[in-house]
């Protein structure tokens, strides 16, 4: 069963609340409370110098809130890294999104925007090939992102819907590896936004999934549920090995989108 699937109906709406001790509080109750339910028994690790997540400790937009995570081995491990995890404690739906990374894949970084519902703690669990978990966690003020009205009417959004732009990195960064972004235009509707005209709530439809290729190789899969922003981003790194990026998205309601780019950007010359 699909991790969105398993886990969708397993919560209740949470509402939001103050700032403070009793906001920290319940949102470590809410992670003690279904952590078991997406790890199991399985130990995790906090505040593992193995992953990285960096998010503003204030939001200045609950429904755009930019996330960035950095997952690296030490030189020599023999170990790579697998998966990578991103939940909201608070959140109707607390796992944001997951990424299956492709092979031999000892560092990542990837980046998108999220909404956050309440005052929450944001985590992401880095998985090692090994079986170990590693966590990093940040507190967010932010409140009301999975209700806010989305930024263009719904008109505007189906007409676009599935627009993609994915733009490879000029120049390579850390370790030989080039950057990339993809943009998809979508609503991302999370099912608790309300039409403002017929004052009747949108029903839930959005991104669960996105399969980037290169030539021949995963780069990553995701898959994807509500907490994911309206045009969902995703920044991620690749090697510039000439082989072209391939992108296949799909929604809810079985669409699919693709779109691809030149794999030789940031190659050096």
């Amino acid at each position: 069963m699909r991790l969105r699937t398993a886990i969708f109906g397993a919560f209740a709406l949470l509402t939001g609340f103050g700032p403070g001790a009793d906001a920290l509080g319940q949102s470590e109750d809410a992670w003690k409370g279904f952590r078991g339910d997406v790890f199991g028994d399985r130990p995790i690790r906090e505040n593992s110098p193995v992953v990285l997540l960096t998010a503003p400790a204030r939001a200045e937009d609950a429904a755009l809130v930019p996330v960035e995570v950095r997952a690296a081995l030490p030189p020599g491990d023999p170990r790579t890294i697998m998966k990578i995890t991103l939940i909201v404690d608070e959140n109707p739906v607390p796992v944001a999104a997951s990424f299956r990374l492709g092979p031999e894949r000892r560092e990542t970084h990837l980046s998108t925007r999220l909404r956050i519902n309440a005052y929450s703690f944001v985590r992401v669990i880095a998985e090692t090939s090994h079986g170990e978990l590693h966590m990093g966690a940040r507190y967010v003020k932010a409140a009301g992102g999975c209700s806010a009205p989305a930024l263009k009417d719904e008109d505007e959004s189906m007409a676009k819907l599935g627009e993609m732009r994915l733009r490879a990195a000029a120049a390579a960064g850390e370790a030989g590896l080039s950057r990339a972004q993809l943009m998809i235009r979508h609503p991302n509707y999370s099912g608790l936004q309300m039409n403002q005209i017929t004052r009747h709530y949108i029903p839930a439809k959005f991104v669960d999934r996105i399969v980037v290729m290169q030539g021949g190789e995963l780069v990553f899969e995701m898959e994807g549920g509500i907490s994911l922003s309206e045009d969902p981003v995703i920044g991620f790194d690749y090697k510039p090995d000439g082989a072209p990026l391939r992108v296949r998205a799909r929604d809810t309601d079985g669409r699919a989108f693709e779109t691809e780019a030149d794999g030789n950007a940031g190659k050096p010359s």
